[in-house]
């Protein structure tokens, strides 16, 4: 089943996530580039020196699939630039959205956090996020498309560049398709974001406006959310000794292998009311799918 899902990360783990505008356009471009590998679709996103916020459609698998490329091809590239990962924990999670208003608070949060953060701009014209995308009439020029002077370039297809460019471009071995659109050294993200999508969220000029200058407590409750969803963070050789402590407890066995399947989801339950582990560090210690412990812990 297709939904939205809210992907985010620990900025206070990824402090050193990004470390100059190099790496903020290769973040920004690596949306693009993990939208090319699966089926999930971008509705919204920005990108912060932290961490990133994406607001996303479809199945949980290929959200999932999102979710886990965006980590990879980031620590490779943070890796092969600096020589070393530099401390950068990048931990992205993943929860689902579905109800009406909670949804147009965090589809509204996600464009918004250059300005929430302090910067001096706004959503429409962060160059890293999606908020200059949505409900635009008559012409209008794409922040991705002007230059330092104040000119308008013109995109070129990503098939017109040079193999050494591609590379550079996507920051991987991957590669986006052949007509996609770029400029400026930014995969537009035009050719992928679910603008009608993000604009049916709220309907009217009007509604977004309101929800763009919500009040403090509607972000509140996103960020609560976000809280509750990382869980209390445990180192993951602590975590593996509670797991086992309670599996002993439970079941009489030290370990997960020799229990059946609705034993370990018995077993991911307890440890999420006692501990409060994120549903990844579930899945990894039960050996559970994190789509099916996302559906009866929650």
């Amino acid at each position: 089943m297709k939904t939205y899902y809210h992907l985010f990360a620990n900025g206070a783990d990824a402090r050193n996530f990004i470390t100059s505008e190099e790496e903020m356009i290769a973040a920004f471009n690596r949306v693009g580039v993990c939208k090319s590998l699966t089926e999930a679709d971008v509705i919204a996103f920005s990108i912060e020196d932290s961490h990133p916020h994406i607001l996303l459609w479809g199945s949980f698998e290929e959200c999932r699939k999102f979710r886990d490329y965006y980590e990879d091809i980031s620590s490779r590239c943070i890796a092969r630039r600096r020589g070393s990962l530099d401390g950068v924990t990048l931990h992205c999670e993943l929860y689902e959205v579905n109800e009406t208003s909670y949804l147009r608070n965090v589809a509204a949060y996600t464009i918004i956090q250059a300005t929430k953060d302090g910067k001096n701009v706004m959503p429409y014209d962060y160059l890293y996020g999606t908020g200059s995308l949505y409900f635009r009439s008559g012409r209008y020029a794409l922040p991705w498309m002007i230059d330092d002077n104040g000119g308008i370039v013109r995109p070129i297809c990503f098939r017109e560049l040079s193999e050494r460019q591609k590379r550079l471009l996507c920051g991987s071995t991957s590669r986006i398709p052949d007509d996609w659109l770029v400029c400026n050294g930014f995969i537009l993200p035009t050719n992928y974001v679910d603008i009608t999508r993000f604009e049916e969220i709220y309907r009217t000029h009007n509604c977004f406006r309101v929800f763009l200058s919500s009040g403090k407590n509607k972000y509140t409750d996103v960020l609560d959310k976000m809280a509750s969803v990382r869980g209390i963070m445990i180192d993951d050789h602590e975590a593996r000794k509670l797991c086992e402590a309670m599996c002993m407890d439970l079941f009489g066995r030290k370990g997960t292998r020799h229990i059946t399947p609705e034993q370990r989801m018995n077993l991911a339950r307890e440890l999420y009311k006692k501990y409060t582990l994120s549903t990844r560090q579930l899945s990894i210690l039960t050996k559970l799918p994190e789509e099916e412990i996302c559906k009866y812990i929650r």
